[in-house]
């Protein structure tokens, strides 16, 4: 009994804490908001258009905490947090009923504790960026991108020493006169300014080297070029791991600096005209998980040390027409490697199976328009599943490639002009039901399919040499080509066939084959028919009264 006394008084103080802890971790428990914001709030919707009503729990009858987009902190009911940003920001149909624009309210000023502020993907239609939100010293978190400001950006949000987070891109008209300013950001983690025009400004590196906590960088588009070699000597980025310097104009060798970067795990410089060879030091950026450096004027083989990326899952080189030399095995050590891009180059020599003996996870092969030769045992089973296959203009040929069989997850097959002179193997058409686009043209495959139900959504398998009657489509299909081919027969097996469900076909070319007969008057089933090429074939016979029904043709070509 000593020590009940001792127990009765410690049981409400653990209760006590219990009911706070509680309240802590749920928002909104206590629904107490602050008047003064409450009404900062309502002045800053009344500024706004909202031509969806996102806003319209935004009333006086309704607790602000409780307002949709608003957060509030759980014991003081001071809002805190502001999520405006349009819900449909990834399908562009909707997203354009869902936006906010008008005038952003100074009543923002109101809400001292505000950490977070997220308007993006909406409409300001060209409006300045409020300078007042400099002085909104809480904010930690603030995106305003793609949500359509444009002008200068302020200085002021040089002030917001706390931010963590600042996010301008994807604003069309949106440029910076200087960015000194931005060093004064000395806790910010992740800056965004793709498609910002920054080229009033030459020392763009140097300003932001001087931010220590730097995590991600987003440079894309804006505009920086060799005027700018200046500012490309050194950089004093330790803590950056994701740099996007893609779609600029530096027309220069890729920077020394670059290596330095040893914390780099995303580094984009594609489509910026850099030239010389891709350097061995690439080698030393031992966390680097995505390189992109296509659509460049990079020339010289591919150095051997990226074998020694073991974390590379992105490897993007294509579009070097001037990367030449065979592709090194040492590739083929990069057991954690998903996507291989080395189209449109100048490769040369065979791939084999020693490149590809680590690649378990690869999920994207890029290889066309190259001259490299695939050389693989006819029994060969790949330790790969691709969801992805470029290959055109490659040689695959002359045997069908025997592995594809093995391949239970792709989704595209492009081996277009691959020197492929066989016959479809039986096992083709029915392993293939699940590609979505399907391109085989211009090699001499032949085969039967008048048995074959195609329900790829692309299908081009023109200037080849397939032959009998015609395929039958399910309703999936969309563009189908067999032009050039040795068919023959009636057109009515493909044409008469009555779906299920309505025809999605808007492309069809079979033109030059050999069929015969008459057109049948069943168009009525393919309303959705916007091009049709029909020439050079046998037909005879009157166009048909249901072809009036297809509204939305723009093309016809029937006969010769």
């Amino acid at each position: 009994m000593r020590n009940s006394r001792p127990m009765i008084l410690l049981f409400p103080l653990i209760c006590f804490l219990s009911s706070i802890i509680s309240i802590l971790c749920e928002p909104n428990t206590l629904g107490v908001c602050n008047e003064k914001e409450k009404h900062a709030l309502l002045r800053f919707k009344q500024a706004l258009s909202d031509p969806a009503n996102r806003l319209s729990s935004w009333s006086m009858d309704e607790d602000c905490c409780r307002w949709e987009a608003v957060r509030c902190n759980n014991v003081t009911g001071r809002v805190v947090e502001l999520h405006l940003g349009n819900p449909h920001d990834s399908e562009y149909e909707f997203s354009i009923n869902f936006t906010l624009g008008g005038e952003i309210s100074p009543a923002l000023l109101e809400l001292e504790f505000l950490s977070y502020l997220n308007l993006c993907w909406n409409d300001f239609e060209g409006r300045t960026i409020p300078s007042f939100l400099g002085s909104m010293g809480s904010l930690r978190y603030l995106d305003l991108s793609s949500a359509g400001f444009g002008g200068v950006v302020p200085h002021q949000l040089g002030n917001l020493s706390t931010l963590r987070y600042l996010d301008l891109g994807y604003n069309s008209g949106l440029y910076v006169e200087n960015l000194d300013w931005i060093s004064h950001l000395s806790f910010l983690k992740y800056l965004g300014l793709g498609w910002v025009d920054l080229h009033r400004e030459v020392h763009w590196l140097e300003s932001m080297s001087m931010i220590p906590s730097l995590s991600e960088l987003i440079l894309s588009g804006c505009g920086l070029d060799r005027n700018m070699a200046s500012s490309l000597g050194y950089a004093n980025f330790t803590s950056l791991t994701v740099l996007y310097l893609s779609k600029n104009n530096f027309n220069l060798e890729i920077p020394n600096w670059l290596f330095n970067l040893t914390s780099l795990a995303i580094l984009n410089l594609s489509e910026n005209q850099f030239k010389g060879q891709i350097s061995e030091s690439f080698g030393q950026l031992k966390y680097l998980e995505s390189l992109k450096l296509r659509w460049n004027s990079l020339h010289g083989p591919i150095p051997t040390s990226i074998g020694n990326l073991s974390s590379l899952r992105h490897l993007v080189l294509g579009r070097n027409t001037l990367i030449n030399g065979t592709l090194p095995t040492s590739l083929g050590l990069l057991s954690n490697l998903e996507n291989l891009g080395a189209g449109g180059t100048s490769l040369t020599g065979n791939i084999s199976e020693v490149h590809f003996t680590t690649h378990s996870k690869l999920k994207v092969l890029s290889i066309f328009e190259t001259s490299l030769s695939f050389h693989v045992n006819s029994n060969w089973t790949p330790p790969f599943q691709l969801e992805y296959l470029e290959a055109s203009s490659c040689k695959m040929g002359p045997k069908f490639p025997a592995w594809l069989k093995t391949q239970k997850s792709l989704s595209y097959l492009f081996l277009s002009s691959s020197r492929i002179v066989d016959a479809t193997p039986n096992w083709f058409w029915k392993w293939a039901t699940s590609i979505q686009e399907i391109l085989l043209f211009d090699n001499q495959i032949s085969g039967e399919l008048s048995q074959v139900v195609l329900n790829n959504t692309i299908i081009n398998l023109s200037s080849n040499r397939f032959s009998g009657q015609l395929p039958l489509l399910s309703s999936n299909v969309v563009v189908l080509n067999i032009a050039n081919n040795s068919f023959s027969g009636q057109i009515s097996p493909l044409i008469y066939r009555k779906m299920n469900k309505r025809s999605k076909l808007e492309v069809l070319d079979i033109s030059n084959n050999a069929l015969s007969g008459e057109l049948s008057d069943c168009w009525i089933h393919w309303p959705s028919l916007t091009h049709i090429n029909l020439g050079s074939n046998n037909l005879s016979g009157e166009i048909p009264n249901s072809m009036g029904s297809l509204v939305a043709l723009a093309k016809q070509f029937l006969y010769k």
